[in-house]
């Protein structure tokens, strides 16, 4: 009696061993792809990686659930393949809140109300668009696993968190705490702090 191929067994068993050994190579060069770029990331470091490596549980509770949820799965699980949290959580990075069609109007209003916010660089870069820009860069390296969709649930976070704790009522602590990680940075690594940061 004739076989008949069906989708189940169209496939012999070492087509399907070696689909397998093909599929777990390609998962170790990814993994080999994020160590590489994690111990780059370790041999170039940045002020914000002497900053903590998560929130506070009290000012994670206050967020959406929505941000909640990039945070511990994309944030906190596949960007630190690469790089700690700490990274993007301590960083200058404030992108101007709003819809896209608004930001550069937004960006002026800042300006003129906000003007603290432009007084250093290097406590607050505030730009339009400086999270999703981020965000594109680091999914385009080696090893980087984020889907679309994770990487805009986790530039939406970096963006949202950075204005609840960099802006507003939280603005002079912020200030205090990146000024005290960029002159830890200073003192430990002072010709990197001059090649980042300048004088």
């Amino acid at each position: 009696m004739e076989r008949q191929v069906t989708p189940m067994n169209r496939f012999s068993p070492p087509l399907i061993a070696l689909a397998a050994v093909f599929a777990l190579a390609g998962t170790g060069h990814a993994d080999a792809a994020a160590a590489a770029e994690k111990q780059k990331a370790l041999a170039n470091p940045y002020a914000n990686d002497a900053g903590p490596t998560k929130l506070a549980d009290d000012v994670l509770a206050t967020y959406p659930k929505e941000h909640q949820d990039a945070y511990r799965n994309v944030l906190l699980v596949k960007c630190q393949k690469c790089h700690t949290a700490s990274r993007p959580l301590n960083s200058q990075f404030f992108e101007v809140p709003g819809a896209k069609d608004l930001k550069a109007a937004n960006l002026a209003k800042f300006k003129s109300t906000q003007k603290d916010m432009f007084s250093d660089k290097n406590i607050w870069q505030v730009e339009t668009d400086i999270w999703q820009r981020y965000v594109k860069r680091m999914m385009a390296k080696p090893g980087c696993d984020i889907s679309e969709s994770e990487g805009k649930a986790v530039y939406k976070f970096l963006a949202y968190d950075s204005e609840k704790r960099k802006s507003g009522k939280n603005l002079a602590a912020w200030k205090a705490h990146r000024s005290k990680l960029l002159a830890k940075f200073k003192t430990d690594f002072p010709d990197r702090y001059k090649e980042l940061y300048g004088n």
